[in-house]
């Protein structure tokens, strides 16, 4: 076998190649452009004539560089660049370094501590497109809250009875009421008339109770601010709701992206069948699990992974539990976030929450964690065997083996129903 380290950057990429006698066979540096990959490739392939005998060691599994080792049939060993921090200090403790001495600790972790790493293993063409789409979806939404709490903040300094209006900005109708009315003396001099065209043109319901109520609040007493300080900040409002419309704009057209893909997706049954689960939830967990069956070969690795079960240590006679920070911390999102969900409509989610609280005296995020947790061995088998949620098949067992209670009427009596 032929290990190959690479230390990447924006700019270049420097390489180091080593075989299990531990000898350098060459270190080269090459450009970080098309042209700088094919001479990686043909260089490693001067010394290893099958892609199958060389092993490649990166301390990411994003970017044009980690496809394009996958494309030309090299398999990838994305190295964690804390493991790699601790692996230097295996040949120098005086914390000397430099981009090929880094390439040769990646290239001689794979030598020396193969056994200890994952391979790459990459999904289909449809999960990646997925997958990408849900990654845009969630920045977004990111980016939505910032700017709610941007909006929020910014009509504290001067204008608060906007935030009276309506329950939620992010929404047209108090997008647009910001826009008509951005400072309070605009608000203020609306006469009811106006304020009730306003709330006809965009068809808003109960429209008589709303123009009151907006009325009312016009006239309350405010705060006294500077009409030049009032028009300065709402010019800042003003492009914070333009951002915030675009953005909206933004996430309506990629949610029908997402459910369109998810339509030819063979995963898609499985993970909609889940209790809670909506069009996002499912394609952010085919996005996390992805579609390479040999990825996971138990559900202890899937739960590491996604953060949700705890890291132990034990040193003497002295045992300390504490919360999983090594992580994909989007998988450990996905998974709560559904947890959460499922107790809207899993009599056994539920339970198990409740029971997490109550009789552990666990606060609502870590019994949250401990549900997505417990979920894990419920849709980890589904995903191997490709087979939809039946809460007849997957549930009962837990809860003879935890002592809870299961309706009757929770039972489908149909096989393979995924009514919960």
């Amino acid at each position: 076998m032929k290990y190959v380290g690479v230390d990447w950057s924006d700019v270049h990429h420097c390489v180091y190649i080593t075989d299990d006698t531990g000898d350098c066979l060459s270190a080269f540096s090459v450009e970080h452009t098309p042209e700088g990959i094919q001479t990686l490739f043909l260089k490693v392939k001067e010394i290893a004539k099958d892609p199958a005998e060389v092993l490649f060691a990166l301390e990411t599994h994003r970017g044009l560089l980690a496809s394009a080792i996958i494309d030309a049939g090299f398999t990838l060993y994305p190295i964690n660049p804390k493991a790699v921090d601790r692996y230097r200090d295996r040949y120098k403790v005086s914390g000397k370094k430099d981009d090929y001495f880094d390439a040769m600790v990646l290239a001689n972790i794979l030598r020396t501590d193969r056994q200890n790493h994952r391979p790459l293993l990459p999904d289909s063409v449809l999960t990646r497109e997925l997958r990408s789409y849900t990654q845009g979806y969630e920045a977004l939404v990111k980016n939505q809250t910032k700017l709610c709490n941007q909006i929020t903040s910014c009509l504290k300094d001067y204008y608060p009875v906007a935030l009276k209006a309506f329950e939620k900005i992010d929404q047209p109708i108090t997008l647009n009421f910001l826009e008509k009315f951005p400072t309070p003396s605009s608000f203020q001099r609306a006469s009811k008339a106006k304020i009730e065209n306003f709330l006809k043109k965009r068809h808003y319901p109960g429209i008589k109770e709303k123009t009151t109520e907006l009325y009312t609040f016009s006239k309350e007493p405010q705060f006294k601010v500077e009409e030049q300080i009032a028009q300065a900040k709402s010019f800042y409002l003003l492009s914070l709701v333009k951002q915030l419309k675009e953005i909206l704009s933004a996430v309506r057209e990629i949610e029908k992206r997402i459910e369109a893909l998810l339509e030819e997706h063979p995963d898609k049954d499985i993970f909609s069948s889940l209790p809670g689960t909506g069009t996002i939830t499912t394609a952010r967990f085919i996005s996390r699990f992805g579609d390479n069956r040999d990825r996971y070969e138990k559900v202890s690795a899937v739960q590491a992974e996604a953060g949700t079960c705890p890291v132990t240590e034990k040193s003497g006679k002295s045992t300390y539990v504490h919360f999983r920070y090594g992580c994909r911390k989007p998988f450990r999102d996905t998974a709560t976030q559904f947890a959460f969900t499922s107790m809207k409509e899993s009599e056994w989610a539920r339970q198990k929450y409740t029971q997490y609280r109550q009789k552990n005296g666990k606060d609502h995020n870590l019994a949250l964690r401990c549900l997505a947790n417990a979920w894990f061995e419920v849709i980890f088998p589904m995903w191997r065997k490709r087979e939809p949620y039946n809460v007849e098949k997957h549930l009962v067992g837990f809860f003879k083996e935890q002592g809870l209670f299961l309706p009757e009427s929770k039972i489908p009596a149909v096989a393979g129903s995924s009514v919960s």
